[in-house]
């Protein structure tokens, strides 16, 4: 039976080097959230129990190989196919959560809101974009400075326009969906309108 006792559980989209990570870390502290998950580690935690030919054992970037050649179309079939898997982990445990009254983020590469629409009413979610690329590639280069220590971003800015493709696709979906969108050109500004956005739905809502 699901606990009808609402808390909060934030689903935060963006493609890497977006501040998913600091700014799902600063709401947790901000707002006494204990579980704090990374997509990464769901799909991470999905591959040993999948055959080596599943989508799931590539790389993102790299998902579009079994659909032919590499075209715009099959990037981001690539990105929705390996989302299916990983969103089906997603959707569990955010209903595990609801069951268990406890508050949860997760940040996710894989923001595809038509693959969690069941649960879309039950949870605060939104997409952030950095939508200047000269700000987006230095992000990244510099991402391992605070959160990923061990994750140089080079390799993912060389792979910038592949994961630009995933991002189109779902900010599409959040606009269908009426998701809310944070542009992040500047880091401290815009981690202040995200944890009001945050603090006041959590004390509309929840």
């Amino acid at each position: 039976m699901i606990n009808d006792k609402r808390v909060p559980i934030i689903l935060v989209g963006g493609i890497p080097g977006v501040g998913k990570t600091s700014i799902s870390g600063y709401i947790a502290r901000e707002i006494g959230v204990n579980i704090v998950l990374s997509g990464d580690y769901i799909r991470e935690a999905i591959r040993p129990i999948l055959p080596k030919e599943n989508i799931l054992h590539n790389s993102v970037y790299d998902a579009w190989k079994p659909f032919g050649a590499m075209t715009d179309e099959t990037i981001v079939k690539g990105f929705l196919e390996q989302g299916k898997i990983v969103n089906r982990s997603t959707v569990e445990i955010i209903r595990r959560a609801i069951a268990n009254g406890e508050p949860l983020i997760i940040e996710t590469l894989y923001f595809i809101p038509d693959q969690i629409k069941e649960i879309l009413d039950r949870i605060l979610c939104f997409y952030i974009d950095i939508p200047d690329r000269t700000i987006h590639t230095s992000r990244l280069n510099e991402r391992q400075n605070y959160t990923h220590f061990g994750s140089p971003g080079q390799r993912l800015s060389e792979n910038l326009d592949k994961y630009d493709l995933m991002k189109r696709e779902s900010i599409r979906q959040c606009n269908l969906y009426r998701i809310s969108i944070f542009k992040n050109l500047n880091y401290i500004e815009t981690r202040n309108q995200i944890i009001d956005h945050v603090k006041e739905r959590v004390k509309a809502t929840w």
